[in-house]
């Protein structure tokens, strides 16, 4: 079940993001995404959720994250598929986003998905034994198709 995402949720987009990333964001954080970005939540209770910031006819993903209990579900691919067409349906026509060139499973996933690479951000993401670089990614969406 995919659902827009409210403030109680917050708590629970912390654990899963800290589960998932080096540096995981607050609850904090994910109360103030709530409140200003697209946020979308897969499952009650929560197992994965997507955060897209928009302006005018593109977007970002800020970040997508599984329960690492609950990968390989599909759930990542649901929450992009419906962050896509809502952000089609909203006249977005280019979506895009990073991911650390150390992230094979990613990498895998969004290439997959019809993203392709466009760049590279040397010392982007921070890890334990150093940085590395990201790679920018970006999808044409289905509002293109409608523009003609």
């Amino acid at each position: 079940m995919i659902r827009a995402l409210n403030a109680k949720d917050a708590e629970r987009m912390a654990e899963i993001h800290a589960g998932c990333f080096f540096k995981g964001w607050d609850e904090a954080d994910m109360w103030a995404h709530i409140h200003k970005d697209l946020c979308f939540g897969f499952g009650r209770p929560l197992d994965g959720f997507i955060i897209i910031k928009s302006a005018a006819d593109q977007a970002e993903i800020l970040t997508v994250a599984t329960d690492p209990s609950e990968r390989r579900r599909g759930i990542a691919r649901a929450l992009l598929e419906i962050s896509e067409t809502e952000l089609a349906e909203n006249g977005v026509d280019t979506l895009f986003l990073e991911v650390a060139e150390d992230n094979k499973a990613a990498i895998s996933f969004y290439n997959g998905m019809g993203f392709e690479p466009i760049g590279r951000r040397l010392g982007y993401y921070k890890r334990e034994m150093g940085r590395v670089a990201a790679i920018t990614y970006r999808k044409r969406l289905a509002a293109n198709d409608r523009l003609g």
